[in-house]
């Protein structure tokens, strides 16, 4: 790229309060793509509230290279080495002293966009983490552009689980205190940021349907890179085939992925193993090995945390997705499509991502059904194989790092004309 284009570029600012390199899980991997993509588009500046101790000299490097700066808000000091102890202060500060902190990094982000010339923010995870630099933002900057880039309809994610609650009468109260919290605060987003990006149309439409203007919803696809998923891997011999695999981030009993979990294990696989008696299942991901440990065994093994997915997920004959109450899009079908890989889920699971039953995923809402769809793939390799490929030709030409990218530029095109 030559100095003129170069100095076309808008600059802007990324308020990034999760960070992790080499990404481990979802969330996690959508901030590192949309770092790769808005590199790509604009002159691009990370503050980050994530410590500088988490990063090691890999994710430094590739951030660095990936930004024209890494720069640590002054809340990211407040933190701790000792994995419990980061986590209890990571909920303090989240829960009852964003308002607070926020205003330290709002003084800070501000300083440095001066510094800089910089008139666009983009705030990543806006509603799950940000919400408060975002408010305090707005209101020192009304002149500014400011994008709230968002994963999900958080309070879909958290609405969802009241049909689950049946006698907790007071955890009900609260998911309900919640999720109400939150439809407040989406509607002041939709009202006051520039921008407000959504995952997909399904999470578009409920953004524009509260927005006084629906055209300052847009796209911003979550995405894979092609390229972590193609290259060359490690087999690991000893995996019992043939598996399925269930990946997630786990870490409660009432979380999305810890209740799919259980229905797998106790609901749907004992159906497979009346068919197929030597499959398997394979559960992996961060806090699997902290929650759900006491599955492991016979034809279920729980893994943790791996360095990588890759091994597991190209020898698996496929991966599921057993979720019955989530928001968003579900990166773990990016990722298995991404890899070639065979897919089932529920119909909530699929929400948002353009599969076509029977095509290139297999859709199932019951234990008898999602067993059967298992079955069907563990017995036909030659049919999980036709299924694998077409997903990865839809994730190739609608979830790879190029759409972002489009949606990226799209973005950005419609702060430069306001």
């Amino acid at each position: 790229m030559n100095d003129q284009s170069q100095q076309k570029r808008p600059g802007v600012i990324f308020f990034a309060p999760i960070l992790e390199y080499p990404y481990a899980g979802g969330p996690q991997m959508s901030v590192i793509n949309a770092i790769k993509v808005l590199n790509q588009i604009a002159d691009l500046h990370i503050i980050t509230t994530v410590p500088a101790w988490s990063l090691d000299v890999e994710a430094k490097r590739f951030l660095n290279a990936s930004s024209r700066s890494l720069v640590f808000a002054p809340s990211s000091v407040l933190s701790s080495k000792y994995n419990f102890l980061n986590r209890v202060l990571s909920r303090i500060k989240r829960e009852f002293m964003a308002p607070i902190i926020a205003v330290a990094d709002v003084k800070f982000i501000l300083e440095y966009a001066k510094q800089q010339g910089i008139r666009i923010f983009w705030i990543d995870r806006v509603l799950e983490h940000a919400f408060s630099v975002f408010r305090l933002l707005r209101r020192k900057t009304p002149e500014a552009y400011i994008i709230g880039d968002t994963e999900a309809v958080c309070s879909r994610f958290i609405l969802r689980e009241l049909p689950f609650i049946k006698s907790n009468f007071v955890r009900k109260a609260l998911v309900n205190c919640k999720g109400k919290k939150k439809e407040l605060e989406e509607r002041e987003l939709t009202t006051s940021a520039d921008v407000v990006t959504a995952v997909s149309e399904l999470d578009a439409d409920y953004f524009r349907s509260i927005a006084p203007d629906p055209e300052s919803i847009k796209l911003f696809s979550n995405i894979v890179d092609l390229d972590d998923y193609t290259g060359d891997y490690q087999p690991i011999d000893s995996l019992r085939c043939p598996y399925v695999l269930l990946l997630g981030s786990f870490g409660h009993v009432n979380s999305p992925m810890d209740r799919a979990a259980k229905w797998a294990v106790e609901d749907i696989m004992p159906l497979v193993l009346q068919q197929v008696p030597h499959a398997h299942l394979y559960i992996v991901g961060r806090n699997s090995d902290k929650t759900l440990m006491h599955y492991h065994g016979g034809a279920v093994s729980v893994l943790g945390r791996v360095h990588s997915v890759l091994p597991y997920l190209k020898g698996a004959r496929a991966s599921i997705v057993p979720l019955h109450y989530e928001s968003g899009t579900r990166f773990k079908i990016l990722e298995t499509g991404a890899a070639s890989v065979a897919c089932v889920s529920t119909t909530l699971g699929a929400e948002g991502i353009h599969v076509t039953h029977g095509e290139n995923i297999l859709i199932a809402d019951t234990s008898r059904d999602f067993a059967a769809s298992i079955v069907k793939i563990l017995q036909d390799p030659k049919y999980a194989r036709s299924l694998g490929n077409n997903l990865f030709t839809l994730i190739q030409d609608k979830y790879s790092l190029s759409a972002q990218k489009r949606d990226g530029e799209s973005i950005i095109s419609f702060l430069q004309k306001k």
